[in-house]
């Protein structure tokens, strides 16, 4: 059931990354932390967009335990959601409907972290409880 739930969460992380998007026609690249300089000099539109990309891989941080067993370490969980954000910048990259962002790499890998984190601590406690329901 939370599997199905998934697809309008998938769905959106393609619309907000690639299908919204109108095509440049160019590539390219952001030097590493040019959105923490832009909001230091004073671009608060940035810190929209700071939290945007922490929040966009915080549900896969926090249901991937949950959904697969094996994900059963944040390390494990991070990493795989380090890959999928790799996935994003490449398309949006090559398919020019955004930018390839080191920066998105690290927001979208500190909230996979924290939905990891309380994701990994929850799928313990579930997994844990129906092993003994099972006992019974």
């Amino acid at each position: 059931m939370l599997r199905l739930l998934s697809l309008p969460y998938v769905y959106g992380v393609l619309f907000i990354t690639l299908i919204w998007r109108k095509p440049t026609y160019t590539h390219n690249f952001k030097p590493p932390f040019w959105e923490i300089a832009q909001l230091i000099g004073g671009n608060r539109h940035m810190l929209f967009d700071i939290i945007g990309n922490i929040l966009l891989l915080f549900p896969l941080g926090f249901f991937l335990p949950i959904w697969f067993r094996k994900a059963d370490k944040p390390k494990k969980v991070v990493l795989i959601c380090f890959f999928v954000s790799v996935a994003i910048e490449i398309t949006q990259l090559i398919t020019t409907r955004g930018y390839f962002e080191t920066d998105d790499l690290l927001h979208n890998t500190i909230g996979a972290l924290m939905g990891a984190l309380l994701g990994c601590s929850l799928a313990k406690q579930l997994y844990t409880d129906n092993k003994k329901t099972q006992k019974k």
